[in-house]
């Protein structure tokens, strides 16, 4: 078997789209993005997200046409933090890819861009950096699957009005980058979406000097991730600065910011549960988890795009380990919170107590309603939804 991944990289200049055919260990796959946009026509930002593909099996990458030396460098500085937080899951790649010289552009002629879901964390950055920024990005196959079409023009057409309301620009990106990584790894979470992100950046390298990708994590929880301040920076190009912003501030102290702006009230979205069809469902752990934070900084009920009133059934009984161990931490965070301002015998506190205290036979009945309810009735309408999408469409 080959232990190359070679990639042939093409664009269209009226559709803004740049593909990527790739060869991986013998096998074909095509992996584009387009964008609203113009976009960097050279083989550059297929960097990132090419050297994470490789290195689950230490294949040698091989990227034409030509692509920037400080990107190439970068790229393996990249690979060796990976290789110190995931030895025993990643390998390292070789590199056949020609560099050309760095490109040296005005400073302040393109403007600066930020990750813009419109959920929290991007939010936040979006509102620190507000006099700085000039357009916002909104990517279609990122947390929204490309079949989703629904939940997208709902949550593009939301992001149109924000960037409108914040006096920004909104560049509308699309990639199926995220089947590449499900089918030839690595891991999406832990080693490859920041990656994503920094392709997305280098590829607006026409429009876009520098970017800004909302942390996830405040500095008292950092932890090997996909994107991430050690890391994020590596995947800059010579004409691209990545920026990875906004570890000094945990969940509630942004949510303290985002309070104060009325686009944020009017339009947040932060909900996981994609398949609902909804923009945020209300009922999920994040939702919950986000109201209860909203309540703690004194915004309870103030958010438009969520319920104005937390229920204490849906906390006791939310599953708190869909996002992994997050929700636990977050739910046990937003208790401490809730006691230390003196509020420890109400409806909520008691909900939430008991949703990370329950006993065996509490998780399992929570567990089992999660998947089975939760998730596999709601694919189910997801797909019936689809399905009927698709005969209106044909008809």
């Amino acid at each position: 078997m080959s232990t190359d991944l070679t990639a042939s990289v093409s664009t269209d200049s009226r559709r803004r789209r740049s593909t990527a055919e790739l060869t991986i260990g013998g096998e074909p796959f095509t992996v584009w993005t387009e964008s609203n946009v113009d976009i960097d026509v050279t083989g550059t930002a297929w960097l990132p997200p090419l050297r994470v593909t490789s290195m689950p099996k230490g294949l040698t990458l091989d990227v034409a046409p030509a692509v920037d030396e400080v990107a190439l460098a970068g790229s393996l500085a990249a690979e060796e933090v990976l290789l110190g937080w995931y030895p025993d899951q990643l390998q390292r790649s070789g590199t056949r890819t020609k560099a050309a010289a760095p490109e040296h552009s005005e400073p302040g002629a393109r403007g600066v861009g930020c990750f813009f879901s419109g959920g929290v964390d991007s939010f936040y950055t979006a509102l620190k950096h507000i006099d700085e920024i000039t357009h916002l990005i909104i990517i279609h196959g990122l947390d929204i699957s490309l079949d989703n079409e629904a939940l997208w023009d709902e949550a593009v057409d939301r992001a149109r009005k924000m960037a409108d309301d914040l006096g920004k620009e909104l560049i509308e990106v699309r990639s199926n980058m995220r089947y590449l990584h499900a089918k030839h790894g690595p891991h999406w979470q832990n080693q490859a979406h920041g990656a994503f992100l920094a392709h997305i950046s280098l590829l607006l390298s026409p429009v876009l000097g520098k970017v800004y990708i909302p942390a996830s994590d405040d500095e008292s929880r950092l932890a090997p991730l996909g994107t991430h301040p050690d890391l994020d920076p590596l995947w800059s190009s010579s004409r691209v600065t990545i920026v990875h912003d906004g570890i000094e501030a945990d969940r509630v102290a942004k949510l303290a910011v985002l309070a104060e702006s009325p686009t944020a009230m009017r339009h947040l979205r932060v909900c996981w549960s994609n398949l609902s069809g909804k923009y945020n469902c209300g009922i999920c752990e994040k939702c919950i988890r986000t109201m209860i934070g909203l309540h703690i900084v004194g915004a309870g009920g103030r958010c438009e795009s969520l319920p104005k009133k937390i229920d204490p059934r849906s906390v006791r009984w939310m599953y708190l380990r869909a996002g992994g161990e997050g929700g636990e931490l977050f739910a046990k965070e937003n208790l401490e919170r809730l006691r230390a301002q003196g509020e420890t015998d109400s409806d909520l506190v008691h909900a939430l107590d008991f949703a990370i205290h329950r006993g065996r036979f509490q998780q399992f009945l929570v567990t089992t309603k999660f998947y089975v309810v939760d998730i596999g009735f709601a694919l189910v309408k997801y797909r019936v939804r689809a399905i009927l999408r698709a005969r209106r469409s044909a008809g």
